[in-house]
Order: C-alpha cells, then structure tokens, then sequence
C-alpha cells in the first residue's frame, strides 16, 4: 500500500482525521484470480461485456415456433392447424434447417425453453395454447385457436446485453449477483484488487487470551477479535499478534515486526497518557511520523495515528466502547478505501432520539444505538447501560449515534445523526 504525503495536526476532528487517513491511501495493486475465488473482492477495471446475451434468439417458453402471420385468423370458430416438422431443445439446433424460403406457412417446431429459435420462425406458442391433435401423414399436428403477437416468447439476440457493455463498475466488490453476471458472460478470470494486510497487536498486562485461564486483576482480550474479526469483514487479511505487555521495548519490536508483514498495523490498548502507555513513543521509536495523537471524540479521545512512506500505524484505545468507535469511525473508511472499494466513506442519515441522553460532554459523544425505520423517518433508540467499558451493549447496537458537544447533552425527540453499523 503505498503513502501520500500529509499534514498533521496533533489533533484533529474525527471529520479532519478521517480525511487525513483517507489521503494516505492510493489506489492497491491489482491481481489476476478465478471468478470462483472473487466472492466479496472488489473490481480493479469497469467491465464490458465480450458477448451478447442472449448470444441467438431463444424461446421463452416451453411450446412451439411459429410463423405468426399464419395464425392471424384463428379463432375457436376459424381453428388453423400446424403440422410438426421437427424438435429443437435446449443446447441443440436443428439437425437439418431448411432455408427459411423453403417454409411452409402451416409448418411448426416443438420447442423448449432456452432453445434456439430456428430461421424463419418469428413467435413461440406456449404449449398450453395448442390442442394437440393426431397425426397425418407421418407428421405430429396441433390445433391453435387464437393469434399470437409477433415475437411473442422470443428473446432476441442481445436483448439482455450487447456485446461490448459495460456490465460493472471500478470499485464494485463482487458479491453473488455480480458473480452471476460475469459467469454469464463467460468471464472465468477478473482482475480485484490485492486485499491489504493488517496486523492486529493488543497490548496490557492485564490482557489474558480467551482460552487461558483468568487470574488476579486480569481481563480477557476481546478488542483484538472484535478489530480482527471486523476488519475481515471488510475484506482485509489480518495477522492477529499475541498479547504484548505494557513494556515499551517489547511493543516497539512487536509493531517492527508487524511492518514487515502488513500494510496496516492496528493496536488496541497502551496509547493514552498513563504512566505505563507507550504506543506513541514506541511508534515514534520506529520512525513513524505522527498524522495526529488526539481526536476530538468521546469516547476515544486518545485514538492516534502514525504514518511511514508506505504504512500506517493506527492506535485505538484499549477501552472497549472507545476501541469500538475508533474502529468504525476511523479505521473502517481506511481499510475499505485499500480495499479498493469505491464508496468507502461513512454514510450518515438523520434520526429521531426515543431517549434523552443528558450527561454534558465538550466533546461529540458517539453511542451506541439500536436503529429502526418507522413510517417517516428512523427512530434512534440509545443502548441501555451504554457505559464504555461495557462490552455486552454491543449485542443489539446497529449504529453509533453522534451527541453534539456540549450543553446538556440530547432530549427525547431531537434529531441526532447516525452510522450503520453493517458493512
């Protein structure tokens, strides 16, 4: 991934800091792989269609290929009769096709659905508007007793895509229907963009892994598998390091050692003001330049950033609702943007507050929050117990809800805005 230059202030507005992580992303390296490895990879070219679909005109319908004008007087009274000439099927043509002048205006082929339409014949019956009747003189016969429209049941050649159509978008991550389109097209490889790597470092001494027993004022690490397990989801490798104490040698090799693998590497914990928080110097150790070492939000005021010529370093706090918000305010629109994604920046929409959240803060307050639609407009609905230390809100949170600064806070009924929380 490489790094464009940027300014940085010590510390920014999360609107600021965003925009700055964002201008250190360029556009990833692009590689070659098999549409059936391309599931949620992102479209490194608009793509043209080599094809026409459908590729000759098909029947629509199980039925028969008629001639319309022979069908233009019938009626229950005025019957008119075909005689069956031969049968076509799907993925097979006639063995013999007579020259469309040789037809005559009574002649009909059974037809199947997605079969090709053979020369001379303009409109497919379905099969549920004959009468079929007994043979005469060696040929199947049916009885229609009403017209039928020019072209009906026929799709015709390149009536769904013409050859050379742009079918898909730069900056598309393909998913099934997008899948469906280019195997449609007989598109067996895709250029994608290359995933970026990023490694995930927790770092405390109160950290304990999940499968480790617990001991004496200890914790178990959740924010790296919450950060690793999101950053997935939005389509980036992820290197999860092992737990690295509060020792600022330790963290500095740990991040040295993740720059050799990753593009990008994350950490959580260790990066506030206490005595035994060392992320900062650590990545100033490293040689990394500072983008900004403070953000203008609660919770995560202490979230921070750090550049090199081609990687970053972003800093969450270890504070699990604060790690939470850095992550999707910050760190999301980065890791879509390397992906390759064209619509990386967050979405926001306005809402209507269903609870008064009325502690003051001087800084913009972002919870977390379950979001409805009702018949105008959506409801925000602030997550009981929303404390952010507390992990188990996060279970029924679809959005973070932003609380301007300052004042008392928000009141019911005030309208506050939103993020989603989905991808």
């Amino acid at each position: 991934m490489a790094i464009a230059n940027v300014q940085h202030p010590m510390s920014a507005s999360v609107s600021l800091a965003s925009m700055k992580l964002l201008a250190c992303v360029k556009e990833p390296p692009i590689e070659s792989i098999p549409l059936e490895d391309a599931t949620a990879r992102v479209l490194a070219s608009d793509f043209e269609s080599p094809v026409s679909l459908p590729p000759f005109r098909r029947a629509a319908m199980d039925g028969y290929a008629v001639q319309a004008a022979a069908l233009q007087g019938a009626s229950r009274e005025h019957p008119v009769e075909l005689r069956i000439i031969d049968e076509v099927r799907a993925g097979h043509t006639l063995l013999e096709q007579p020259p469309a002048s040789a037809l005559q205006p009574n002649d009909a082929v059974r037809i199947f659905t997605g079969a090709p339409v053979p020369e001379g014949y303009d409109t497919v019956v379905m099969q549920e508007a004959a009468v079929t009747l007994d043979a005469r003189n060696g040929y199947r016969r049916i009885r229609l007793e009403r017209p039928c429209a020019l072209g009906q049941h026929i799709a015709e050649k390149g009536e769904d895509v013409q050859e050379g159509m742009k079918l898909l978008y730069r900056g598309t991550e393909l998913r099934a229907k997008e899948v469906a389109i280019l195997a449609s097209v007989g598109q067996w490889e895709i250029n994608v963009y290359k995933r970026p790597t990023i490694a995930v470092i927790p770092i405390g001494d109160e950290l304990v892994v999940p499968e480790r027993e617990l001991s004496g004022g200890q914790i178990y690490d959740s924010n790296s598998y919450m950060v690793g397990a999101r950053l997935r989801e939005l389509g980036a490798s992820v290197i999860r390091f092992p737990v690295v104490p509060d020792c600022l040698e330790l963290i500095e090799a740990a991040i040295h050692d993740c720059l050799a693998k990753a593009d990008i590497v994350v950490t959580t914990g260790g990066v506030s003001v206490g005595d035994y928080d060392y992320v900062k110097e650590a990545a100033e150790h490293i040689g990394a330049e500072a983008i900004f070492t403070k953000t203008i939000m609660r919770p995560g005021t202490p979230t921070s950033a750090f550049r090199l010529p081609n990687q970053l370093i972003i800093c969450l706090s270890g504070n699990p609702s604060a790690c939470f918000a850095g992550l999707e305010l910050l760190v999301k629109p980065v890791v879509l943007k390397a992906t390759g994604k064209s619509d990386y920046r967050s979405c926001w929409l306005d809402g209507r507050l269903m609870d008064s959240i009325l502690k003051p803060c001087p800084y913009p307050r972002y919870i977390r929050a379950f979001v409805y639609r009702s018949e105008k407009e959506w409801m925000v609905e602030p997550i009981t117990n929303d404390k952010s230390g507390n992990v188990a809100a996060f279970a029924r949170a679809n959005a973070l809800a932003l609380i301007p600064p300052g004042g008392t806070g928000a009141i019911i009924g005030q309208e506050v805005q939103w993020v989603s929380l989905t991808k």
